[in-house]
């Protein structure tokens, strides 16, 4: 009897019955009143309903994919020049979207992306890591806008995430939190990727959680790789606990960001492939977009602009360098597409295809031109003022692609990229920043696949349509805080009958960069400012002139008619203001990266670090640049002849490292990877442990300039030296200031592996003069 009570309530329990039709707009979802029997004797009592969570009868598991700088003509599924044989399959089998927008930059994308909300209207104007305050620019995702990893997770859904989290406001990264903003508090149950603008591809700082993960874990293993193997691990245990439970699995790989690295068995693939440079290469995409129906015929294919130059003025040195630049980019590209392809085939090989609405956006903004007309080899030192010499760009041209270069091409080929639209990244008055293709797949949901739709489309209609596609509303109030309502527009009703004529308004804003488009006209007002100029050629306060595009007839944005509209001109202008307004994108900054008004990081004087293995991210702090400083470190080695790191920051690309070498004391400091800019200080004698501290003394000659470093044992001088010139900033992004070990991308070679130290770190302490 009792035995049977117990099998019969295991199986009641077991059989859980869905929750019963319920108020979807409260999330969580109020629980179902208590509907069973209370008695003395549980064997009198009757057990409740089991009304557990559960996603809506039919909803599908959803992959939403977002590539980073892919330009509109990269991907050969849009007319590019780089094949990408899984991305053509899913468009085969899907539709694309050839007036699909996005921000034209990447935190406020994948901000819209997430929550279906205006970039600026939940806080995320510009970058997330710099903040102003101002309600526009928080550089947080807020509670009032839920993200669809946290609707869908209350909603019965297993969430996860993989790859680039670029929205953590300014200092949110380290193990003191706070982790509000992680994806982990964003919904997202699972996460594994960075929390940066962009990563080494081969050795990054990785997260599980809020976790980072071993270095030496997935070693010999790419990124974009070890992203693909472990969304396919994610599915494979998700699926085995819970099989009929959805999952949303949001797939962020960071590439083709720089760095442009890729294995070199792929670089060699596009071995001569661009030699005819990118004016040729853009005419030719532009011809193959014609042809398949990428863009409508009759698009003009607009002109260079004067700051890019023509391929047939550079040099023979100058275009060598260029070539290889853009094999390793479409190199990088082919690789995700090839990680991406075997993702898919899985979902394919476990039967969960069909079930799937698969959501792939190439790109978070236009191809970057941010190098400038030449390229770089150092991405973030470029953009911090670093001088590359033609003969050192030359010099590393073998060296493209691998660990010991962090390159990003020449404008030239984001400007080809992005054919046949104007521009590149950062610009939203220009097409080139903000549209990218994007390929939806849904097995019977699409009327006419492998066709290509012309709606418009922005970031902010993903949200809203997946909540479509899994029969659910926008919640209006999450976990007790009322909901900003959603501001884009469900695209599902596009997969059974594309609207291209349908109205639509939309603004852009960067930098003071305005755009603004509204059923088929598209505002354009230009700053005049470079992607890899900090501040406009008018100054600060410029704001140039509004331009006037009408995309019905002009798919391009080739011919300015404002002059023949004046009416149209004054009313979009007027749309704008008042989107502007209610979007909270004022004040307006034309400014770009250090120069913009920002919150500035705390000038602390004295750190102290406890112990080994502490890793901060070494772009938050300290602040190095112009300050002298002492270093004391408090060591026990294992032995005389120990090695290791005492503290390192940065990377190969710029930081410096106090080790370790055979127990003599050693500073290393790298401006960049110029041989000339990496300048060693090394003691003849050993650090004896029980004579006193090992100090370091720098003292600086001024911001960039250099200083004189001396390493001293208590007041004893064991070495000094001058560097040359200092850095206003280590890099990369992902890069960390170490105790005891150097993970990332080390600053140099040690004897041990990451230089872990061989022995204790019982403190370091930083103190600036000032």
């Amino acid at each position: 009897m009792k035995l049977r009570f117990l099998l019969t309530s295991c199986l009641a329990l077991s059989a859980a019955a869905p929750l019963l039709a319920q108020d979807r707009t409260v999330l969580p979802i109020p629980p179902a009143p208590f509907d069973g029997v209370v008695a003395e004797n549980i064997l009198d009592a009757k057990l409740p309903t089991n009304q557990s969570l559960r996603a809506p009868q039919g909803a599908p598991n959803v992959l939403l994919f977002m590539a980073d700088d892919v330009g509109f003509a990269m991907s050969s599924a849009f007319g590019g020049p780089v094949p990408t044989p899984n991305f053509d399959r899913l468009a085969a089998n899907g539709q694309r979207y050839n007036r699909f927008h996005t921000t034209g930059i990447c935190s406020p994308t994948r901000a819209a992306l997430l929550t279906g909300r205006n970039n600026h209207n939940m806080g995320v104007g510009h970058l997330s890591d710099t903040p102003t305050g101002f309600p526009g620019y928080t550089g947080a995702i807020g509670p009032q806008t839920a993200t669809i990893a946290q609707v869908l997770r209350l909603n019965g859904y297993s969430t996860a995430m993989f790859g680039k989290h670029h929205n953590l406001p300014n200092g949110d990264d380290s193990a003191a939190g706070p982790f509000d903003f992680w994806p982990t508090s964003l919904g997202f149950e699972y996460f594994f990727g960075i929390v940066a603008g962009d990563s080494d591809q081969y050795n990054p700082n990785l997260y599980r959680g809020t976790n980072r993960v071993d270095p030496d874990e997935g070693k010999g293993r790419m990124l974009e790789q070890r992203l693909a193997d472990d969304i396919i691990s994610w599915v494979h245990n998700q699926k085995a606990a819970a099989p009929e439970k959805p999952f949303f699995a949001y797939y962020a790989p960071g590439s083709t960001h720089a760095p442009h690295q890729a294995p070199q068995e792929h670089i060699t693939r596009f071995h001569g492939q661009f030699d005819q440079g990118w004016d040729k290469v853009r005419e030719d995409s532009f011809k193959r977009q014609i042809k398949a129906g990428i863009i409508p015929k009759g698009t003009k294919l607009t002109p260079r602009p004067a700051q890019i130059p023509a391929w047939d003025s550079l040099t023979a040195q100058e275009k060598a360098f260029a070539i290889r630049t853009m094999e390793v980019a479409a190199a990088q590209l082919a690789y995700q597409d090839e990680q991406f392809g075997l993702v898919i085939a899985e979902l394919e090989r476990m039967g969960l295809s069909d079930s799937t609405l698969i959501m792939a956006i190439q790109g978070d903004n236009g191809a970057s031109g941010e190098a400038g007309p030449h390229g770089t080899v150092n991405e973030l030192q470029h953009i911090n003022g670093l001088k590359e010499a033609p003969e050192w760009l030359a010099a590393n041209v073998q060296k493209l692609g691998g660990p010991m270069t962090y390159q990003n091409y020449p404008v030239g080929w984001a400007w080809a990229m992005n054919a046949p639209l104007r521009w590149v990244k950062q610009n939203p008055s220009m097409l080139g920043a903000i549209r990218n293709g994007m390929i939806a797949s849904w097995h019977g949901k699409i009327a006419q696949t492998g066709t290509v739709c012309g709606e418009f489309g922005h970031v902010v209609d993903i949200a809203p349509t997946i909540y479509q596609a899994v029969g659910i509303p926008a919640p209006t109030l999450v976990n007790g805080v009322a909901q900003k309502p959603v501001d884009g527009q469900s695209l599902l009703p596009s997969l059974a009958a594309c609207a291209p004529d349908k109205p639509r308004t939309q603004y852009f804003e960067l930098s003071g960069m305005r755009g603004l488009y509204h059923d088929g006209w598209f505002a354009s007002r230009d700053t005049g400012r470079m992607a890899w100029e900090k501040v406009p050629p008018g100054g600060p306060r410029a704001t140039g002139e509004w331009e006037l595009y009408d995309l019905r007839r002009d798919f391009s944005q080739n011919t300015n008619v404002a002059a023949a509209n004046p009416a149209k001109m004054q009313e979009l202008a007027e749309i704008w203001q008042r989107e502007a307004t209610r979007n909270n994108v004022f004040p307006m900054d034309t400014r770009f990266g250090g120069a913009r008004t920002l919150i500035r990081p705390e000038m602390r004087k004295r750190y102290d670090f406890w112990g080994k293995d502490i890793s901060l991210t070494a772009l938050r702090s300290p602040v190095w640049v112009g300050r002298s400083y002492t270093i004391e470190a408090d060591l026990a080695p294992d032995k005389a002849d120990a090695s290791g790191v005492v503290m390192a920051v940065g990377s190969h690309f710029a930081g410096f490292s106090l080790f370790l070498d055979q127990g003599r004391p050693v500073f290393v400091y790298a401006r960049s990877t110029q041989p000339d800019q990496i300048f060693k200080i090394a003691s003849d004698k050993p650090f004896v442990p029980g004579n006193g501290l090992l100090r370091l003394r720098f003292d600086s000659e001024g911001p960039f300039k250099g200083g004189k470093v001396t390493i001293l044992q208590g007041e004893n001088a064991m070495a000094a030296g001058q560097i040359g010139e200092t850095f206003l900033s280590p890099s990369g992004l992902t890069e960390t200031l170490d105790i005891g070990r150097d993970i990332g991308v080390s600053v140099t070679d040690y004897r041990t592996p990451h230089g872990n130290l061989e022995g204790d770190v019982r403190r370091v302490s930083i103190l600036f003069d000032r």
